[in-house]
């Protein structure tokens, strides 16, 4: 399972630099089976939200983030 994380940041910071611990904000989105879908559906949550339009020093970042590891073998 993934989740999605929209992270509002300041254009001050490289997309790169722009993390949960460097973001201005932090809204936890939905969560999805998989990176395909929790790429999607951040994108369509974050469409359907206010966040949409966009500060001037200010940009947005979808983020997926793994909420569980997958079966252990052995």
């Amino acid at each position: 399972m993934f989740k999605v994380l929209i992270l509002v940041c300041s254009t001050a910071l490289a997309p790169s630099e722009c993390q949960v611990d460097s973001a201005v904000s932090v809204i936890n989105g939905p969560e999805a089976p998989d990176a395909r879908l929790c790429g999607l559906n951040g994108q369509a949550y974050l469409a359907g939200t206010a966040l949409a339009a966009r500060h001037e020093d200010e940009y947005v970042k979808v983020k997926c983030s793994r909420t569980a590891i997958g079966k252990t073998v052995g």
